[in-house]
């Protein structure tokens, strides 16, 4: 999401829609509180979510279901950006599900065919790189996130 330096509105319907908070008030308020921290602290915030992500001993289906938002979200706008299949590959690391288990949660999606293949998102990245330097230009301080309100 915001690794590519923008989160589009697709992915945040696709997150919001995906979430298991039933007020989108308090969604709303959770994903700005992100950005913010995002804006903030940059790609420290990156380094904090794969640090917590390792220490999480998350279950396979945890894992699973991470994967799965993972990518949908990714995919939401249909485009496909290097540094979100990078820092999907960092998230892959730092879980113990095989591939196997994560490919029956990651659909061809006809809309990103062109692009990437669910193995895609499993092989080796040419160059495995744990310190997020990829990063280190990336402007994200106009970055911002709201979430649609539907109509009454």
């Amino acid at each position: 999401m915001a690794c590519d330096g923008d989160i589009a509105q697709q992915e945040l319907d696709t997150i919001a829609s995906l979430s298991p908070l039933t007020d989108s008030t308090r969604l709303q308020a959770l994903l700005n509180t992100f950005v913010e921290q995002i804006k903030t602290t940059g790609v420290n915030f990156l380094r904090q979510y794969l640090g917590e992500l390792k220490d999480a001993n998350l279950n396979v289906e945890e894992e699973k279901l991470l994967v799965s938002i993972a990518v949908r979200t990714i995919e939401a706008d249909s485009a496909i950006e290097y540094n979100e299949i990078a820092f999907f590959k960092k998230i892959r690391s730092r879980i113990k599900a095989s591939d196997e288990e994560l490919l029956s949660v990651i659909p061809e999606n006809p809309a990103v065919s062109d692009q990437i293949s669910p193995e895609d998102y499993l092989s080796p990245d040419i160059e495995e790189k744990d310190d997020l330097s990829c990063w280190n230009n990336l402007d994200i301080s106009n970055v911002t996130a709201f979430i649609r309100q539907e109509e009454p």
